[in-house]
């Protein structure tokens, strides 16, 4: 039978409605389980006892009136540290910040709050969201909840702890180069990446998104439900569009699906990820779906010449910005070396970087274009030790930056793990403003990979 912190979102509902659970026994359950469990783990920055506790008895007197809000009513939440809630302290990830409260919140807790959902507090990430690892200098070493040797992955690390651990059932990410997938891959959870502009957020920016974070395809579809409505205070959301986001039924036979293991020439996958992810693909061959190998699609190293290269530079211009950063030396500073070397680029050499992302873009929606769905790995490599930057790691084929900055939807979803038990993550990804589809082929493969691919949520150590 499962505990109560293993309960998804829409079984906790059902269970508010028969009264055989209440919004106030699952909040108890997400925070008898971060005190088990985040001490070693470091998920969890704000953890608002009081303030979760009046909104989930809040919600219980709804359900007992049955006036509930939607199927959100009641149903433990995390948002990432940089998404603000009024009151609570943002640090941005770095000691070389003094927290701050926050004065607003951000359109993705509006929604979340109009919708009574129980927000449990604010979880972990490395500075400035500047790395793809758990390593912080404010927080310490987010790690991994199937062994705390091995990397959460970043920079949605503590909502990937978060997720895994059942500290919230829907916990909120952020990602602008594979933020939210990479560590929902290396942590063997679901994560959504939507469109660009498809969930309002408050710090637009290049390739930059917020998306949910969940046990199941479903939670994350019910959370889009309310993210994705309308909100003018970001300017480059997207119109309102009429999406019946719970619709998760897909008709697989006939698909044109892309499977992809090659971003740009001279990449390399792990042996052990690229049989996973061929296996997946497999399932969805065995449906009746027209699987078509994708050669190197980028004709250049983009991610080397151009967005790696602006993206440094956008990083180095925050670390120096004395609104965001009092005291440089306490940052976590092999991420600030990094970014120094930055200072190396004439502004030529910056704009010529920035203007290559264009032919980044179009190549990018080009191939996406010519299929109903691409699959690929989410990274080419596995997850590595905790305490590590990740850079060793991610050296191989980049399979997610590519759509940030085209700005096409894509999820990772458990697809098999690694001789040494180390979750593999597989990226469904289609062209944009194709969110539902992502969403609907990530439900099928739910639904279909077998036991070997399905996270046993019971080892998590």
């Amino acid at each position: 039978m499962q505990q109560t912190h293993e309960l998804s979102a829409t079984e906790l509902t059902a269970a508010y409605r028969t009264g055989d659970l209440s919004p106030v026994d699952a909040l108890k359950a997400a925070t008898a389980r971060i005190e088990d469990k985040d001490a070693l783990h470091r998920g969890m920055y704000v953890v608002d006892t009081d303030g979760a506790t009046r909104a989930a008895r809040a919600s219980e007197e709804r359900w007992r009136r049955g006036q509930q809000l939607g199927p959100l009513d009641g149903v433990p939440v995390t948002l990432k540290e940089n998404t603000p809630v009024i009151g609570f302290h943002q640090s941005l990830g770095t000691a070389a910040r003094h927290p701050r409260p926050a004065e607003v919140n951000s359109p993705v807790t509006d929604r979340l709050l109009e919708a009574g959902a129980v927000i449990v507090g604010s979880t972990t990430m490395p500075d400035l969201s500047g790395l793809g690892s758990g390593v912080s200098s404010r927080h310490g070493t987010a790690r991994n909840p199937w062994n705390p040797a091995w990397n959460t992955g970043g920079s949605s690390s503590g909502a990937a702890v978060a997720t895994a651990f059942g500290y919230g059932a829907i916990n909120i990410g952020t990602d602008i180069g594979g933020s939210i997938r990479l560590p929902a891959s290396f942590t063997g959870v679901f994560g959504f990446k939507p469109s660009y502009g498809r969930v309002p957020i408050l710090d637009t920016y290049l390739g930059r998104v917020a998306g949910p974070m969940t046990r199941t395809v479903a939670d994350a579809a019910a959370a889009m439900t309310y993210l994705s409505r309308p909100d003018r205070r970001d300017c480059a959301s997207l119109p309102a569009q009429n999406i019946d986001w719970t619709g998760l039924d897909l008709e697989v036979t006939g698909l044109r699906i892309g499977l992809c293991f090659d971003v740009a020439p001279g990449t390399r996958v792990d042996p052990e990820v690229a049989a996973a992810v061929s296996r997946a693909a497999d399932r969805f061959a065995e449906a009746g779906a027209e699987i078509i190998p994708i050669p190197a699609y980028l004709s250049r190293d983009y991610l080397s010449e151009a967005q790696l290269p602006f993206m440094a530079a956008h990083q180095w211009s925050q670390l120096n910005d004395p609104a965001l950063i009092d005291d440089l030396s306490k940052a976590y500073q092999p991420m600030v070396e990094g970014a120094r070397r930055v200072q190396e680029m004439s502004p030529l050499d910056v704009i010529r970087a920035y203007d290559l992302i264009g032919p980044m873009v179009s190549e990018t929606v080009q191939t996406l274009d010519a299929y109903d769905l691409v699959l690929s790995p989410v990274c080419g490599s596995v997850t590595g030790p905790a305490e590590s930057m990740m850079t060793e790691e991610l050296t191989g084929a980049n399979f997610t930056s590519p759509l940030n900055v085209a700005g096409t939807p894509a999820a990772s979803i458990n697809c098999g793990f690694t001789t040494q038990g180390k979750p593999i993550g597989l990226q469904i990804a289609a062209t944009r403003f194709e969110d539902l589809r992502v969403l609907q082929a990530s439900a099928w493969y739910e639904g279909h990979r077998g036991e070997g691919a399905t996270p046993d949520w019971s080892r998590l150590i």
